[in-house]
């Protein structure tokens, strides 16, 4: 599940708002599914955009819950186009968090007053808790669809991880690189971040994960000055087992799983400019080295390259449904809703109907087989549970319908001819 910023249709303005999309891949580099973040107000619900930058690419850090059933990213209330959101003041501009379950329901009832004037960069959940990483403000503490917050620490923070029941985060404060956040999952004032034993105490950490390799989280893989590193814990000390790739591959985000064989599956994201043409490429690697052993010598396959006016910022495993199916849904199940496309195939235009009850401000997006948004209804044109979408003038394919509230979200496949 790839963060991926950007409409496809329009340049990425600096420091603009801009739409955001979590996009499934399967390991070919299929596109699964695109999930679209709000663009608009709906009831509780708020809007979710993230900023790009040729200097900054610390926002939008996505997380999988330690259950593997929930995702979490912040961003921003923003209306797309609003200028200058990193730096906006919270009591125009709210930091947000989506927490998104395996089905693609979207929660954006999360909204906090913390992060005035500085940037949100990541979140993760576990259970009904929320954890939130900013700029100089630190690292709070809040609850699903809470408007207040906890102030856990004041020393900046990037990416989040929960594993082993312990916060983890990334951070460039001081000699701080890659820290344990107190005992546990704080939820009080006063903690302390302390760098793990072994691991640089400079240099710009971004995303990172941890990998239980037979004796609790032991194995680590980290998006570092630009390359993938990997080190494993020993004796107390984490120790280096080398790295992959050169300083012009620009390594920002890593994610992975442990394979039964004792591998280790790895998707990374590289050569990410936040520009035209040099916006991100997922690639992937097997490391079959194990523990305490040097990788270095594994080449990565590119799987995708982002489209022009798209970034992809973040990498995260997919939420597993059997994993969510063991938990409370957030909402009612998005099938629900009873989408329906008439006819499908259809090639000048397509009826769409669906549930409408207890559904408030619909919106109904149409994205194609690279995630990129081609159409668009808005809730004012969406009478009754039904509306028409001209499909005059897109190219022949396969394309994505997904209808949102806010509360409730599906998505069914179209194909137009």
């Amino acid at each position: 599940m790839v963060v991926r910023i950007g409409s496809g249709t329009a340049p990425l303005a600096a420091g603009e708002a801009q739409p955001v999309f979590l996009n499934e891949y399967n390991s070919c580099g299929n596109l699964v599914r695109s999930i679209p973040m709000p663009v608009s107000v709906s009831g509780d619900h708020k809007r979710l955009t993230l900023p790009v930058s040729t200097s900054d690419y610390t926002e939008g850090y996505i997380s999988l819950s330690e259950d593997g059933s929930k995702l979490a990213l912040a961003g921003y209330d923003a209306d797309p186009g609003a200028a200058a959101v990193s730096s906006s003041s919270t009591a125009t501009v709210k930091r947000v968090v989506a927490v998104v379950s395996a089905d693609g329901t979207v929660n954006t009832t999360t909204a906090l007053g913390a992060f005035s004037g500085q940037a949100v960069r990541a979140a993760v959940v576990n259970g009904s808790g929320i954890w939130v990483s900013g700029g100089s403000g630190g690292i709070m503490y809040t609850t699903l669809g809470s408007t207040s917050h906890v102030q856990l620490t004041t020393t900046t923070a990037r990416s989040l991880v929960v594993s082993d029941g312990q916060l983890y985060a990334s951070s460039t404060s001081g000699a701080l690189r890659l820290t344990t956040v107190g005992t546990g999952l704080p939820v009080t004032a006063g903690q302390t971040m302390v760098n793990l034993p072994g691991l640089p105490a400079t240099g710009s950490p971004y995303q990172f994960l941890i990998v239980n390799a037979g004796s609790g989280s032991d194995v680590l893989y980290m998006a570092h000055d630009n390359l993938l590193r990997k080190y494993s814990l020993s004796g107390g000390t984490w120790v280096s087992n080398g790295t992959i790739g050169v300083a012009s591959d620009k390594y920002r985000a890593v994610t992975g799983q442990f394979n039964a064989n004792g591998s280790v599956l790895l998707y990374a994201i590289r050569r990410n400019d936040n520009a035209t043409a040099a916006s991100g490429e997922i690639v992937t690697l097997t490391d079959s080295t194990g523990y305490n052993s040097d990788f270095s010598a594994v080449v990565p396959t590119l799987l995708v390259q982002a489209n022009d006016y798209n970034v992809f910022r973040s990498i995260v495993m997919a939420p597993d449904v059997m994993a969510a199916a063991n938990t409370v849904s957030l909402k009612a199940p998005s099938d629900s809703l009873d989408l329906k496309l008439s006819p499908n195939a259809a090639r000048e235009r397509v009826v769409v109907t669906f549930n409408a009850t207890g559904m408030s401000n619909p919106l109904i997006i149409v994205t194609n087989a690279a995630g990129q948004a081609v159409r668009q209804v808005p809730p004012a044109s969406i009478q009754a549970g039904k509306a028409t979408i001209d499909l005059q003038g897109l190219p022949r394919g396969v394309y994505y319908v997904t209808i949102n509230d806010g509360k409730k979200q599906t998505t069914k496949k179209l194909l137009v001819l």
